[in-house]
Formats: structure tokens, C-alpha cells, sequence
């Protein structure tokens, strides 16, 4: 997860841009709370989303990590 994009939002939810923005705005606080390429940033975010966005957010990140590795 260290090496997901980092326009990993704007990929995920390219179809929802007032969403985009909404998460966007969302993972910079856990980044300046955490730490900027912080894993705690990235869970933290993870949790906070509801079940939708969340299967959004796998769906992403698995087939990111297949292609990658």
C-alpha cells in the first residue's frame, strides 16, 4: 500500500468529482495527522469510508497491487 498511487482518489472515484474532493480533502487530514506516507493515514481513511466506498477502494487497490507485483 506504500506504493499506491497517489492519485489513487481521483482514479477510484473519477466518476463522482464532488466525491473525489470531499475524500480528497478527508485523506489530507489523516496525511497532516499521521504523517504524509504514513500507513496509519491510509488505514485511517480506509475505516472511515462506508461499505460502498470501501469495495470501491479494494476493488482499486487489488487489482493496482496484481498489476505491480
Amino acid at each position: 500500500m506504500y506504493n499506491i498511487p497517489s492519485d489513487f482518489i481521483e482514479e477510484i472515484w473519477s466518476g463522482s468529482p464532488i466525491l473525489a474532493e470531499h475524500l480528497k480533502v478527508k485523506f489530507t487530514v489523516f496525511c497532516r495527522s499521521e504523517g504524509y506516507a504514513c500507513a496509519n493515514a491510509i488505514l485511517k481513511f480506509f475505516a472511515s469510508l462506508d461499505e460502498s466506498n470501501t469495495e470501491k477502494f479494494c476493488t482499486y487497490a487489488s487489482t493496482w497491487i496484481r498489476q505491480h507485483s
